[in-house]
């Protein structure tokens, strides 16, 4: 009898942990896509990038700040009854992360079929990454259920898929982009300009009273003779810095002077007169609203190259009997003062959707200003636009001398033109690539790996960690 026992067990036994590599094998991958099994960790590790897509629509449409929360519980208590788009949450990450995963498989069978290889470099790169970026989230990884392969694997397709982009787009691609093509885009779409601003408000906010504006107005139209009194443009450029410079010298010059006012007592009351100038440095940078996608593509609505630009903010008086003090910087670049300003695109009413919420362009320096630069500046033409807030004295430049390969058109640069121009149309092959494979969902695996278990809170303080590692606190 208790041999009988014994063997029942044992077998009892071996019937369980049969049972438990059987399902483990059935969860070990999610689904098939065009006859290729897509794995666990690689369908997670989307499954991150599609909730912060998810928590992102939330937070432009309902305000919802996740990082509030302070731990993966709470979160997902507050979550776990929204709705995406007309779905609930966790059935939106779901597809969400599946399209990601049909697109990895797509990038795997275009690097294929398109012969391409990557540098030889790029694994030790991939693995020199990897080590900083699991050194913050290797625990969360470990617990997610994505392991070291998994994180190398959709690295790598981020270089293929940019592989990918340069054999259409990229220079010699099929596609046939020319340099010429992106330097008429670039010229187009972006102005170099000159310009200062000479503020007609109080340090309050306030208006200056008539008085005050026709100082500052007076000195304005000063300075935009001096400008056009000059022979050639590299003179007037010389002057428009002095310009610059003196100006700053003014607003030093007179801070402590103030607008009296009085109170409801009848009390004298001083209030600066805020004044702000603007300078710039050599530093080439990227405007661009900027995400990453699922395979690590940076995309954006718009794309420029534009010089640092340092805003120094003095305290000016509507009278000249005080002093100001001033944080001022120093440089040395020829286009120190210089500015590259993107042309504001916005999408056509007909291409936007009835529920979508539209956001208000932001226009540099302002609306009125940046509408004269685009539409009606003169190159190396210098003039005085009058606005109710503030004075622009500003001068458009003929950007081609700048496009240079030492300058604006640098390698960097001119990729992100490239972006710019062909990133969606190349988007939109890759999200063509996908839908036209046939997909086959595993049940049982998509019912094991819920989405809203994952920590993204814990995942998101992992994140802020390894910035403050590499950036400094």
């Amino acid at each position: 009898m208790n041999v009988l026992k014994k063997c029942t067990a044992a077998l009892l036994s071996m019937l369980m942990l049969l049972s438990f590599f059987g399902c483990g094998e059935r969860t070990a991958y999610v689904m098939k896509v065009d006859g290729v099994e897509v794995r666990a960790g690689i369908y997670i590790y989307y499954s991150i990038d599609a909730y912060f897509d998810a928590l992102q629509i939330l937070a432009e449409n309902e305000n919802f700040n996740y990082a509030s929360y302070k731990t993966d519980k709470e979160l997902k208590k507050a979550i776990k009854d929204k709705m995406v788009e007309g779905l609930p949450i966790q059935e939106w990450i779901q597809n969400k992360a599946t399209e990601y995963c049909l697109q990895y498989v797509a990038i795997e069978k275009e690097f294929e079929r398109l012969n391409l290889t990557l540098p030889e470099d790029t694994e030790s790169e991939i693995d020199t990454y990897y080590l900083s970026s699991w050194a913050y989230l290797g625990d969360f990884y470990t617990a997610s259920g994505i392991g070291e392969q998994t994180v190398k694997d959709v690295l790598l397709s981020s270089e293929k898929r940019n592989a990918i982009y340069q054999a259409y787009y990229g220079e010699d691609g099929s596609e046939g982009v020319t340099d010429e093509s992106l330097r008429t885009y670039y010229k187009d779409n972006n102005a170099r300009v000159e310009y200062v601003k000479i503020a007609l408000t109080d340090g309050e906010g306030n208006l200056l009273k008539s008085d005050g504006k026709a100082k500052m107005k007076a000195m304005a139209e000063q300075y935009l003779d001096r400008l056009k009194a000059q022979s050639s443009e590299e003179a007037m450029l010389d002057e428009f810095d002095a310009v610059i410079s003196e100006y700053k010298e003014y607003a030093t010059s007179v801070s402590n002077a103030a607008v009296t006012t009085t109170d409801e007592s009848g009390n004298l009351i001083t209030t600066a007169t805020t004044v702000k100038t603007t300078t710039t440095t050599t530093t080439t940078v990227t405007t661009t609203a900027v995400s990453a996608d699922a395979e690590g593509t940076e995309t954006g609505d718009s794309t420029t190259v534009v010089p640092d630009v340092t805003t120094v903010t003095t305290t000016a008086p509507a009278t000249a009997d005080s002093t100001a003090t001033s944080d001022t910087t120093t440089t040395t670049s020829p286009y120190a003062n210089e500015s590259i300003i993107a042309k504001v695109t916005t999408a056509p009413e007909s291409e936007q959707k009835e529920d979508e919420t539209t956001t208000a362009p932001s226009y540099t320096p302002s609306e009125k200003t940046y509408n004269f630069i685009f539409n009606d500046a003169k190159l190396g033409v210098p003039e005085l636009i009058e606005e109710d807030e503030a004075l622009y004295l500003v001068v458009r430049l003929n950007i081609e001398d700048r496009m240079t390969e030492d300058d604006l058109w640098s390698e960097s640069n001119v990729e992100n033109v490239r972006y710019a121009i062909y990133g969606e149309a190349f988007d939109q092959k890759v999200e063509d690539w996908a839908k036209g494979y046939q997909e086959e969902r595993y049940a049982a695996a998509y019912r094991r790996y819920d989405p809203l278990d994952l920590g993204i809170i814990t995942y998101y303080t992992a994140i802020m960690q390894s910035y403050s590692g590499y950036y400094g606190s």
